[in-house]
């Protein structure tokens, strides 16, 4: 059977009011147009397929240090010029199932050396193998066992797409306990399993992330378990988001998880956390890997880091 086309007709944008897309995210997509969906065919190939194309447009990576936290594997990246003794955890993205190892390597070292702190990637157990609560529990484990052996006295919390839920829900966890994140960078986050967002459909074919791709990866992640109510899957129906430090809250106009994001970011000020929503019309998902073939986000990337970095500032 042939495959949808991966490339969707530009919207109007004089009667949709919407910003055209970044023309090198354009070259980009149709460059990657004739290679299978993110989720299509075994698990193996898509990771693997998936860290070559992250590879191709997030820069050259520097080998971190690749230990374990307690029970969890975890790859510690150090800044070229350090400037903070901060702690930054950061949770990878590719919807809880791709992503693990060294695909993310060169994004974590660009958050090392935006923030001038020591960065650590949590190399958390990933589905179908290890579906939820696995990446979660992997996770919860990394930072407290840091927390308790480093005691820092200002950390982060960050996160893309499917770490920016981990990331999330890590949040609210240690919120929970009384050592919470002095601030969190969410990129594009999915904070609602329960929800269907116009912007799903809106966005749907076309933008390398697609509403089937965040249909499949769900599917493999909740393997079978209700997600309703259940906030450690779902950050949004949390009984409460007061109390969060200030949250960075990045979302990309051309991305099924858009409306998502603008959601989760009108609840936490309606929480009355300092919310700090930066909308980038012309980016699609995946942006904050695409900082080598897109200037765009490579500006979008700093800026973001750059006020992250100001909130981790003693």
């Amino acid at each position: 059977m042939p495959r949808l086309p991966r490339v969707s007709a530009e919207p109007d944008h004089e009667t949709s009011g919407r910003a055209p897309l970044d023309p090198d995210v354009r070259a980009l997509l149709d460059r990657w147009a004739d290679q299978p969906g993110m989720f299509e065919g075994p698990v193996a190939e898509a990771r693997e397929r998936f860290a070559t194309q992250l590879g191709e447009v997030s820069g050259p990576a520097r080998p971190p240090e690749e230990t374990r936290v307690g029970r969890v594997a975890v790859r510690r990246h150090r800044p070229a010029a350090p400037t903070s003794d901060a702690l930054v955890v950061f949770v990878h993205g590719g919807g809880w199932v791709l992503g693990g190892g060294a695909a993310y390597d060169a994004v974590a070292a660009r958050l090392a050396d935006d923030v001038g702190a020591v960065v650590v990637a949590v190399d958390y157990r990933t589905a179908p193998e290890h579906p939820f609560p696995a990446p979660l529990e992997d996770t919860l484990a990394a930072v407290r066992a840091l927390l308790d052996d480093e005691g820092p006295s200002r950390w982060a919390v960050v996160g893309d797409s499917a770490g920016a839920n981990l990331a999330a829900v890590t949040a609210l966890t240690l919120r929970d306990e009384g050592r919470g994140p002095t601030a969190s960078l969410l990129v594009y986050p999915p904070p609602d399993f329960e929800a269907r967002y116009p912007s799903l459909r809106e966005n749907s074919e076309g933008y390398w992330l697609t509403a089937g791709d965040v249909r499949a990866c769900s599917m493999l992640y909740l393997a079978g378990h209700d997600p309703r109510g259940d906030a450690r899957l779902s950050p949004l129906r949390a009984p409460t988001l007061a109390g969060l430090g200030p949250t960075i809250v990045a979302t990309a106009g051309y991305d099924p998880l858009r409306d998502a994001g603008h959601a989760y970011a009108d609840a936490l000020a309606a929480a009355g956390v300092d919310v700090r929503r930066r909308e980038h019309p012309t980016l699609v998902h995946g942006f904050y890997g695409f900082t080598a073939a897109v200037p765009v986000a490579d500006a979008a990337v700093t800026a973001l880091h750059a006020e992250l970095a100001g909130l981790l500032a003693p």
